[in-house]
């Protein structure tokens, strides 16, 4: 499996860790979980308390088998979600631009950056109500449970 998802702030901010080769099969999982993951915290929010973030962290995957059409038909299903602000990270050009249009298509509030340092920047700015938001923090995530790296 070639993504990682877990609670960075309970109830408040989802990390996305894709890596390796992310296959079409493997991003419908993903997104299926992330979403309950939402669906749960918004649950526990309440109607009309905060809003779930969400970073995907994409720093270290080789490359993605999934076209865009295949991404703007799985993202809809987020217009049917509260959301807050999706960050995603990657070195890739391409990859964030590709990203951006889907999130664009899909109608979803979001921040694409090259670097985490600057998503945590951008997600404790646009968010005062969250902690503060340190690398540190996203590392030792990545460190526990079964991440593979």
């Amino acid at each position: 499996m070639a993504y990682l998802v877990r609670s960075l702030i309970p109830a408040l901010v989802l990390y996305v860790r894709q890596y390796d080769v992310l296959t079409r099969d493997e991003l419908v999982k993903y997104l299926d979980e992330s979403m309950a993951m939402r669906d749960e915290a918004n649950l526990r929010n309440g109607e009309g308390g905060p809003l779930v973030h969400t970073i995907t962290d994409a720093r270290h995957m080789i490359k993605h088998e999934v076209q865009l059409n295949d991404m703007q038909t799985m993202l809809r299903s987020l217009r049917n979600q509260r959301v807050g602000w999706s960050l995603y990270v990657s070195s890739s050009k391409v990859t964030r631009f590709l990203v951006s249009v889907a999130h664009q298509i899909v109608g979803v509030r979001h921040y694409i950056c090259a670097t985490m340092d600057e998503a945590l920047l951008f997600i404790n700015r646009i968010d005062d109500s969250l902690p503060p938001l340190k690398v540190e923090q996203v590392d030792a995530l990545i460190a526990q449970k079964d991440d593979p790296r």
